[in-house]
């Protein structure tokens, strides 16, 4: 599964969390690799010069996760980036736990992106993390 999303919607937590690591917090640089997942910097979706880079990584998954953070008021997701991976597409909604986050929107920022399949997740209260280790499975 490869993780993309902004910089700090939690993309390494989650990866940290289904994988059983000991969480710590830190910023991914580069594209790693670790056991089942594909983690992708922040800076690749932020930055249109680098999806040619997202979309040769996604050929080594089978899943390509976006990650959407429910307290952000913007999205950088633009309108039917799903298309451009041939890989099945699912979105990822995190942080849904947090006081005066915006589960709804974030979900439409998802949706217009073209994600079909979402689901609501937070690394912290263990929501979520069960459905998305059944696809792992």
């Amino acid at each position: 599964m490869m993780l993309i999303g902004e910089s700090g919607v939690g993309k390494t937590s989650l990866i940290q969390v289904l994988s059983g690591e000991a969480f710590s917090a830190r910023k991914t640089m580069a594209v790693e690799f670790t056991g089942r997942f594909i983690d992708t910097p922040g800076e690749f979706l932020e930055n249109r010069r680098f999806y040619p880079a997202l979309i040769t990584s996604s050929a080594d998954c089978d899943v390509v996760a976006m990650v959407q953070d429910a307290t952000r008021i913007s999205s950088l997701f633009p309108p039917q980036f799903s298309t451009i991976f041939t890989r099945k597409v699912i979105g990822i909604v995190t942080k849904v736990d947090v006081p005066g986050c915006n589960v709804e929107r974030a979900e439409r920022f998802l949706a217009n992106a073209g994600v079909k399949e979402i689901i609501r997740s937070s690394s912290k209260a263990n929501i979520g993390l069960d459905i998305l280790q059944d696809m792992l499975n």
